[in-house]
């Protein structure tokens, strides 16, 4: 019966050892969910440049800690440079997912090249 006992609480006490080391995230998520959620539920709340610091800081601590930048987030950077009007940088965000993320190059290309198309549009040469 002892055994039985001891047995028991031996397993129960591996398993919740266990349970206290969930796994580990692939990416390093920073405020990036806070982020897009406050950019397209509460825009009010903070302003894209705040938005765009907040998550480059995210991207630095990313990389000081050696851990990958989650999809999408240089996508966000892009979209709140083009709100902001600093089209350069945006195109560069853009760039940049589409060389770490190559699954995003359909999208990333159909918004470069809309903005090309639309820079000519407004500007004629």
């Amino acid at each position: 019966m002892k055994r039985v006992l001891l047995f028991l609480s031996f397993f129960t006490t591996l398993t919740l050892v266990g349970c206290a080391y969930g796994p580990q995230s692939l990416y390093s998520w920073g405020g990036y969910p806070q982020q897009t959620y406050l950019m397209l539920a509460v825009p009010e709340k903070t302003s894209p440049q705040q938005q765009i610091l907040a998550l480059e800081k995210d991207v630095e601590k990313a990389k000081a800690k050696n851990a990958a930048v989650p999809p999408g987030l240089y996508a966000h950077l892009g979209l709140l440079n083009l709100n902001i009007q600093n089209g350069p940088r945006a195109i560069e965000y853009f760039e940049l997912e589409r060389q770490i993320y190559p699954e995003s190059t359909v999208l990333m290309d159909r918004l470069l090249k809309k903005m090309t198309t639309q820079s000519t549009e407004v500007n004629p040469k």
